[in-house]
């Protein structure tokens, strides 16, 4: 089927199913395809923009709904934004809030700490300065993936946000997770190494991506830490990802191996940070953020209209 021949067959489904009111059942029986095929369709027609869906309802409050999640969470700061047609335009909304309330908090000699991911990639992209702080640090929160994608490579977002603030970065060049702890002993023994570390302790700021719950989302499976049997064995079991750490719904590391093998952030320095702001889209990251919270290694939300839905009925705001 070509393009033009799949954009014609998208266009009837949705004319039948939002024009018609038909059920996606008799549209299937109708076109002599199945229900499933149907669903993809129609879940296709706003990424061809074939379909533009608005929402009007006066009742949702995002300042409302970000009050209640931070009092309710004892957050220091929440935001909610508008969530779009697809992912990409809520982790771009994400990233121009996290823009606005860097560039609203910034003052020269802040050090600044980053992870990896499509949201914190968002972030960076949209961030703009006005002006350079030349004493500005942003530090790379935990070791590499070796991922050629740019948004799975902590090491460059790093770079990226200094070279927009005409400031300095740091970073380590060494994995996430290396397979012996002897080996991590060595490496943060090195003098850069060292140095690393120390700066971690003065970080004022930190933006992290939240992990999904998905275990084919993780960055130890994508990154083949871990294997698929391991990641699934992991991630079913309540697992999820904070700056490479694999922590459980009270936010603690139940695989303390794993952890003695991880090179970055230790979850006690994170947790000493004074606002570490977790950037999150989308509803397969609601109990990453909870475990995040409840560990006191986030106390900062930017998210958008979905994921707060989906916080508030997880603790029965709603």
């Amino acid at each position: 089927m070509t393009e033009s021949e799949k954009r014609k067959l998208i266009t009837k489904v949705a004319k039948l199913y939002y024009y018609g009111n038909m059920k996606q059942e008799n549209i299937a029986r109708m076109m002599g395809i199945s229900r499933p095929k149907v669903s993809r369709l129609l879940s296709q027609a706003s990424q061809y923009n074939i379909v533009h869906i608005e929402i009007r309802d006066n009742s949702f409050y995002d300042s409302d709904i970000a009050e209640t999640l931070r009092a309710h969470f004892d957050l220091k700061y929440v935001k909610v934004v508008p969530s779009g047609q697809i992912i990409e335009d809520s982790k771009n909304n994400i990233g121009s809030a996290a823009s606005d309330y860097l560039n609203g908090h910034i003052s020269d000699g802040i050090n600044l700490g980053i992870t990896w991911g499509t949201t914190v990639n968002a972030f960076v992209n949209s961030f703009h300065s006005s002006r350079e702080y030349a004493k500005s640090n942003v530090l790379q929160l935990a070791g590499g993936t070796y991922s050629q994608s740019m948004h799975m490579d902590g090491r460059e977002l790093a770079k990226k946000l200094a070279r927009k603030l005409g400031g300095t970065f740091s970073i380590i060049e060494a994995p996430l997770i290396v397979h012996n702890p002897d080996l991590k002993k060595l490496i943060i023994q090195e003098p850069e190494a060292k140095e690393y570390f120390r700066q971690m302790e003065k970080i004022d700021i930190a933006f992290i991506g939240v992990g999904s719950s998905n275990y084919k989302n993780s960055v130890i499976y994508r990154a083949k830490y871990v294997s698929a049997a391991t990641a699934k064995k992991m991630y079913h079991s309540g697992l999820c990802d904070i700056c490479g750490h694999q922590i459980d719904i009270n936010g603690k590391e139940p695989y303390p191996l794993l952890a003695k093998c991880h090179i970055g952030i230790s979850l006690d320095t994170l947790s000493r940070i004074p606002l570490v702001i977790g950037l999150c889209a989308g509803s397969d990251k609601t109990f990453s953020v909870i475990s995040g919270i409840h560990g006191r290694y986030i106390n900062g939300l930017i998210i958008d209209e979905v994921a707060a839905i989906s916080l508030m009925e997880a603790e029965g705001l709603s």
